[in-house]
């Protein structure tokens, strides 16, 4: 080797194809140090975007679940609206059937206690004529019985009248049957 070296140091022209083989092999060496280096940096981006890739497999799975949970709820949430608008229409409507039958029901305490004064009123008039109608009545069988005495003294004078006409028709024809006599 040493006989080749100083071959090609004594020739200008195996020195400068030397120099040319070498230059031509740094560049081999070069791009072959280059290519390794980027196919190292693409593998290690591979590798990253592998493991990304994964990562955001996971992730994205995961925000469907979630996703999928909120959707439930979702439509558990709906659902619930749902129940609380017709509760709510039907509170509305109880509480509109609660005032028309409060309005209702103080009208009716009014009617009666309306109706109670007056009936308080009445039962004062009926009092009023009761006690009128006991005073009438005593009036009456006071007046029945005053008017029982008078028939019976009516009767006793009556028949005492008759027999006193009798008595006196009796006398008169008496008298005229001792006249004609």
């Amino acid at each position: 080797m040493k006989e080749i070296l100083s071959a090609i140091q004594n020739d200008s022209t195996l020195m400068l194809i030397g120099g040319i083989a070498i230059a031509v092999m740094l560049v081999i060496v070069l791009v072959v140090v280059v290519s390794a280096m980027r196919v190292k940096v693409y593998k290690d981006r591979f590798k990253n975007l592998l493991f990304d890739l994964k990562e955001k497999t996971a992730h994205i799975t995961k925000i469907e679940k979630e996703l999928q949970e909120y959707k439930i709820k979702d439509a558990k949430s709906q659902q619930e609206l749902a129940q609380f608008e017709e509760t709510k229409s039907t509170l509305k409507t109880a509480n509109e059937s609660y005032l028309d039958l409060q309005n209702k029901f103080n009208e009716n305490e009014k009617e009666l206690s309306q109706v109670k004064a007056k009936l308080e009123a009445k039962e004062g008039i009926y009092e009023a004529l009761l006690k009128e109608h006991e005073n009438l009545k005593e009036r009456f069988d006071a007046t029945l019985e005053e008017n029982t005495k008078y028939r019976t003294t009516n009767a006793r004078l009556l028949m005492k009248l008759e027999n006193e006409e009798r008595f006196a028709q009796s006398m008169k024809e008496k008298k005229e049957t001792q006249g004609k006599m």
